[in-house]
């Protein structure tokens, strides 16, 4: 069941918070192992259910997502919940609560518990020495792709009817493709991050993960508190850029993202080749947002250096040797990037590429088999996602195939500002590749 086919439950009092809340803890207590929740009270959750149940017998309503259970991934400060980024380190100063989560709060979303993440949103795994590895929601035995892992792991399994996530370089896209569910990362600056923990100003995006489309696009106008009209072309020119792409990707994924562009043109779709070379994308982005981070964590990076495991403390430390030089080279290089994405959207509707090389991997890998050869796992899985929040331009994740048993996800990448259009082609595909 999606968000939306739950609130006309609601509004048809065939159901109630109460009852959704009560499957969305035993959902919780089935899937324990998947490890998805950072913070439960289950007390409290129920309190507030009965609260919104009353409130809606009596014909109260206190916004357009009243009664729903939500889940928020736990960079955002929740009131009455703690917050703690999946570190052991002292977090800078955050407040009671972030913009975007108040947003849901306003709207009478039933928002119960936080969710499981890569340390300090910096990695792609889900894997966390401090709080245990998220496990994938169809095989506990791989991963459940990062930073929002427990985020697309809670959505997938039914904990809760979406969820809010952040997404630096594929942290909401990654996740919801491991898992087969959808995730929508808007426009930079779209959704407030106010009150959120950062990681890299320039390049921190919020966004939520959910069931279907449509639920993405309803929640992403609450959360952006304006309308995002859908302008879906009837029928849509999509940009692939197969020279990005080239060697990038494993055969199977290969196979199924090329089987799926030979089936667009019977959907009345055009598939054009565009060129989107981008040199040195992955370089540009790791110094820019390791730069950033390093500086956001600089005091507890000091002071309590212990406080962050191995692998990110390292990350951090390579950020704090980088010079304002080099990150000034950073930006510009961004920008000439900026213009190679300009141009190969230039008339397309949309860019279509695969949101990962692989399916989700097992757990503690550390090297994959691409077309090219061997990788390390993290350049291999964020090369492809995080050009888009680098650029900060509209990207959508949605399934599309199974490889080896597990879902593969499609991005669906539009112009700036353009969410509309994204969302509009992402319902498009969806009622398509069902």
């Amino acid at each position: 069941m999606d968000l939306l086919e739950a609130k006309r439950l609601l509004e048809t009092g065939a159901t109630t918070p109460l009852a959704l809340l009560e499957e969305a803890l035993e959902r919780a207590r089935a899937f324990q192992d998947r490890n998805a929740l950072a913070y439960l009270d289950e007390e409290a959750a129920l309190k507030e259910a009965k609260a919104l149940t009353e409130e809606l017998q009596r014909g109260q309503v206190r916004g357009p997502l009243h009664g729903l259970p939500l889940t928020i991934k736990d960079l955002f400060p929740v009131k009455g919940m703690p917050t703690r980024a999946g570190t052991q380190a002292p977090l800078p100063p955050l407040p009671e609560e972030a913009r975007a989560v108040r947003r849901l709060r306003e709207a009478g979303a039933l928002l119960f518990a936080k969710t499981n993440m890569h340390e300090i949103a910096l990695g792609i795994t889900g894997e966390n020495p401090w709080t245990g590895p998220v496990r994938n929601a169809l095989d506990p035995t791989r991963q459940a792709g990062g930073s929002s892992s427990g985020s697309a792991v809670a959505v997938a399994l039914g904990i809760g009817l979406a969820s809010l996530g952040s997404d630096t370089g594929g942290s909401i896209r990654i996740p919801a493709a491991f898992n087969g569910v959808v995730g929508f990362k808007p426009s930079y600056g779209r959704i407030s991050l106010e009150g959120a923990l950062p990681l890299s100003r320039s390049t921190d995006h919020a966004g939520p993960i959910a069931r279907s489309v449509r639920d993405a696009h309803f929640l992403t106008e609450i959360l952006a508190g304006e309308s995002i009209p859908l302008e879906a072309p009837q029928n849509p020119t999509f940009g692939v850029p197969l020279d990005f792409l080239e060697g990038r990707l494993g055969v199977e994924v290969r196979k199924a993202f090329t089987r799926l562009l030979e089936d667009l043109p019977a959907l009345r779709a055009e598939v054009r080749e565009v060129s989107l070379p981008l040199k040195g994308v992955y370089e540009v982005y790791t110094r820019l947002v390791r730069y950033e981070a390093a500086r956001i964590h600089e005091k507890a990076l000091k002071e309590h250096p212990q406080g962050f495991s191995p692998q990110v403390r390292q990350a951090l430390l390579e950020g704090l040797s980088l010079t304002e030089k080099d990150y000034r080279d950073a930006v510009a290089e961004r920008e000439a990037l900026r213009l190679e994405l300009v141009k190969a959207l230039r008339g397309v509707d949309a860019l279509l590429l695969p949101t990962q090389p692989l399916p989700a991997p097992p757990l503690g890998t550390e090297e994959v088999e691409l077309e090219s050869g061997q990788k390390g796992h993290r350049e291999a899985f964020i090369t492809l996602t995080l050009p888009f929040s680098l650029l900060g331009v509209p990207t959508l994740s949605l399934p599309f195939a199974k490889v080896e048993g597990l879902p593969v996800g499609l991005q669906v990448v539009g112009a700036y500002a353009e969410d509309g259009k994204v969302l509009a082609i992402g319902g498009w595909l969806e009622e398509r590749l069902k």
